[in-house]
């Protein structure tokens, strides 16, 4: 089963839900990024923002991927309104270190409830 996170670019945030889902993710379940409009390069954020983490190493740094090229079983948005079967709006801006926190709370509360 695949959770794609999303967010406007699928460079930042978006790569931090999935690393972190990732770390704690129920058996049988994984996850990526996209970007409702990826931009040219991931963000070198989400490996700083992870780095001494067990999410560290789920980190990926491939060219974000579009949001209709990514088939989903679950989508999460991350503060953009797009359709998704979860919306994320978060209290701080990237890439503040408490976006992380953040990110890190709402993930395992989602990996929980699969």
């Amino acid at each position: 089963m695949l959770v794609v996170f999303v967010c406007l670019h699928g460079a930042g945030k978006s790569r931090v839900a999935a690393a972190l889902f990732n770390a704690a993710a129920p058996p049988g379940w994984r996850a990526t990024s996209a970007g409702v409009t990826p931009q040219d390069a991931p963000s070198p954020h989400p490996a700083s923002l992870l780095a001494g983490t067990a999410a560290a190493r789920w980190v990926d740094d491939s060219m974000p991927r579009a949001m209709l090229d990514t088939p989903a079983d679950l989508t999460v948005a991350i503060d953009c309104a797009t359709p998704a079967d979860r919306r994320w709006d978060l209290e701080h801006e990237w890439p503040d270190p408490r976006v992380a926190d953040e990110l890190r709370t709402l993930t395992a509360e989602l990996a929980r409830g699969l």
